[in-house]
């Protein structure tokens, strides 16, 4: 009963944002997105959160200088992306988190303008399949290489969010709040009127086996982020063979963040 107390009390607070950080005001419309696909996933929903739909690279795609191969054809990019729309039980919101192409991790700028093109032609798949879809792109934000060519594609015609990755792969909070603050930084610069729904999860480095985090990062980490961007994206390793235990406190804190009137 104190632990609930207390995270209730964390949460209401608003968490404490980083040493030295400026305090911001709560983001007003600030979303919970659901990239979960266990067999009682709809839990999550029923609670508040917004499925959300997380596309795999299942091809293994690879680009150079020259060109990207791997690449499905468009009834075989249609085939995969309506199943795992299935899965996550959404149309709506779409990400791809195609890790071997993100394009901060290109050796090259031509590298990176290839990663740019089939984007683009994923995108209009996409659009193809489900016209009214918000997509957006699994991505390290935080990074500032090829800064401008990644720009070419959150404008006309792009992407409709940033998805900017932010498990908590540091050593503390305040390395976490930097990540975050880098992601803002950089995400703004391109393009100030998209929203910014950052991929977080309840265990460190997103990784089942690493634990999750303490009830106090989870918090704050929530907290800091409605003040900073539009909303998180709930991502942990999932499938629909699973299920997911429904009583473990960081749902709690989830639960009560989606149903506060605070902003």
């Amino acid at each position: 009963m104190i632990r609930r107390i207390l995270l209730l009390v964390l949460v209401t607070m608003g968490g404490c944002t980083s040493a030295g950080a400026k305090q911001q005001p709560y983001v007003t419309d600030f979303r919970v997105f659901n990239s979960t696909r266990y067999a009682n996933a709809d839990h999550l929903d029923k609670a508040g959160l917004v499925p959300f739909t997380s596309v795999y690279d299942v091809w293994k795609l690879k680009c150079d200088e020259t060109q990207c191969s791997n690449v499905p054809t468009e009834s075989e990019f249609k085939k995969t992306l309506a199943s795992y729309v299935a899965q996550f039980r959404s149309s709506a919101f779409i990400a791809f988190d195609f890790e071997n192409i993100v394009i901060d991790r290109a050796d090259s700028a031509a590298q990176a303008n290839n990663e740019i093109q089939l984007f683009k032609k994923f995108i209009a798949w996409t659009r193809d399949s489900y016209p009214e879809a918000k997509i957006g792109m699994y991505d390290y934000d935080f990074n500032s290489k090829f800064l401008d060519i990644r720009a070419k594609i959150y404008r006309d015609g792009g992407f409709d969010f940033f998805a900017p990755t932010l498990y908590q792969r540091w050593p503390n909070h305040n390395g976490w709040y930097a990540h975050l603050h880098a992601a803002v930084t950089n995400d703004r610069a391109i393009n100030q009127s998209l929203p910014i729904y950052a991929y977080v999860s309840p265990y460190r480095a997103g990784v089942t086996k690493n634990g999750f985090l303490s009830d106090t990062e989870w918090s704050r980490q929530l907290a800091d982020a409605k003040r900073a961007i539009n909303g998180v994206i709930i991502w942990m390793p999932s499938s629909t063979s699973a299920r997911l235990e429904t009583d473990q406190s960081w749902e709690e804190t989830l639960r009560h963040i989606i149903s506060s009137k605070r902003h």
